[in-house]
């Protein structure tokens, strides 16, 4: 188990998990144990060091905590942990345990058929190690983002409002995908203590956070004389306060990442967001305040290595939940058209390609500002309408 799980464990006290200075140091300590104990035993034909971190982490009166590459490796590394503290109690329970002679070990963790076996192994996929928050995740476009994303390896936590949708996109995707990559949480992103629950959950499901992809989101339409005070305080709750309170609560998992290459930021906006839309006065102008707000965290976030950016997408009615709702009837009575495919054929036609938007066209867009490929990008507004002059950002 000593290429899982190395020859020794980190143990922490619990007393003093509040003091950063002290985990620093722990950490640092161990790194400086395992660099002697690797210039020990090494031999002449030895493989480089490798990671000097500790995997298995232990705080008495509190757990086991395992880290690796990836959540299917820390699994298997805390399984084989836990299979040799069975086996340490067993020998204990007629006898004494005694443990391997560390030049063994060494020999056991360096073994050279295990190197030739990891020198032949691909290189890892773009996202593997990278963590991604997506707020309505059991929809169209954060669904599709979230496959996007997993599919380059990203471990992913779906959060939505509807808990019983949620979980079936969850099983999907940990069939396609597998169990170890895909979480779920109900997250209303209006109820600030359910925001704060799900960064919490993120956290002590994979380590962290790398990636937030703010999605969730309502429509409406309405002329101005018709638009209620709750009509307009929904789409401000959700579409403005909801990505308030989703990067707020990001904010501090995304700035400790700043050393190990920074974080990401994505706001899924609106074609509405910057171009006037009559009859959804309380929607547009609830999207073009998001679209503000993350200008303004990007300039927050640039010393602290967090991108902020836009995807702006206009009319993704296949597979959409909100289209499918009705908001859909709306559009179509306020255009004097059918609510099938002649909304469809409209939106379409209106645009400067005439193609269909879809929810993979803007998962897309999404997972180009969330990688590294954009690395130099923040503050930035992609639009994915299939060309819209309206909203033309210069």
């Amino acid at each position: 188990h000593f290429l899982r799980t190395k020859i020794a464990p980190l143990v922490l006290d619990p007393a003093r998990l509040h003091d950063d200075t002290y985990l620093a140091d722990s950490l640092a300590d161990y790194r400086a144990l395992y660099a002697a104990y690797y210039e020990r035993c090494k031999r002449g034909n030895s493989p480089a060091m490798r990671d000097a971190n500790p995997v298995v982490v232990l705080v008495p009166g509190l757990g086991r905590m395992t880290f690796a590459t990836d959540k299917a490796t820390a699994r298997i590394a805390g399984e084989f942990y836990l299979n040799a503290i069975n086996v340490m109690r067993g020998a204990e329970a007629i006898g004494d345990y005694i443990a391997l002679d560390e030049q063994e070990a060494f020999d056991i963790e360096y073994w050279l058929l295990e190197e030739a076996k990891l020198q032949r192994m691909p290189a890892p996929r773009p996202m593997v190690g990278k963590v991604a928050l997506v707020t309505g995740g059991a929809g169209g476009i954060g669904a599709a983002t979230a496959a996007r994303l997993l599919k380059d390896g990203a471990c992913v936590m779906l959060a939505d409002r509807d808990g019983d949708v949620v979980e079936t996109v969850r099983a999907g995707f940990a069939k396609q995908f597998g169990k170890d990559v895909v979480r779920a949480v109900t997250c209303d992103v209006t109820d600030e203590a359910q925001v704060a629950a799900a960064f919490a959950e993120c956290a002590r499901e994979f380590g962290g956070l790398d990636i937030l992809v703010a999605n969730a989101g309502i429509a409406s339409s309405a002329p101005i004389e018709q638009t209620t005070v709750e009509l307009w305080d929904r789409n401000f709750d959700v579409l403005a306060q909801g990505y308030f309170l989703t990067a707020k609560h990001a904010w501090p998992l995304l700035k400790v990442m700043k050393e190990q290459g920074g974080t990401s930021v994505v706001f899924i906006g609106s074609k509405n967001a910057v171009a006037a839309a009559a009859g959804a006065s309380a929607y547009a102008s609830a999207k073009a305040a998001a679209n503000h707000l993350a200008r303004c965290l990007a300039l927050e976030g640039a010393p602290e290595g967090i991108r902020v950016n836009v995807v702006n997408p206009d009319a993704v009615i296949k597979g959409s939940r909100i289209w499918d709702g009705d908001w859909r009837k709306e559009r179509a009575a306020s255009n004097k058209i059918d609510a099938g495919e002649e909304l469809e054929a409209h939106y379409r036609n209106r645009s400067m390609l005439k193609r269909d938007v879809l929810p993979e066209d803007i998962a897309e867009a999404a997972y180009w500002l969330a990688s590294e490929a954009s690395a130099k990008s923040t503050g930035n507004m992609i639009n994915v309408d299939a060309g819209n002059v309206q909203a033309f950002t210069r």
